[in-house]
């Protein structure tokens, strides 16, 4: 019975930071990878 309190506070924890995460991902990282695929992409010799 203990656990099942316990679980809601847990999900509310984790949902509380899970923005800081995606956000730096989503607007950083996300973007970086895909430049950098694009890059190496544009620059090979053989495209096709």
């Amino acid at each position: 019975m203990y656990t099942a309190s316990l679980l809601p506070h847990i999900l509310m924890y984790a949902a509380s930071y899970v923005s800081s995460i995606f956000v730096p991902v989503i607007v950083w990282v996300l973007p970086a990878v895909t430049f950098a695929f694009l890059l190496v992409y544009i620059e090979r010799e053989d495209i096709a």
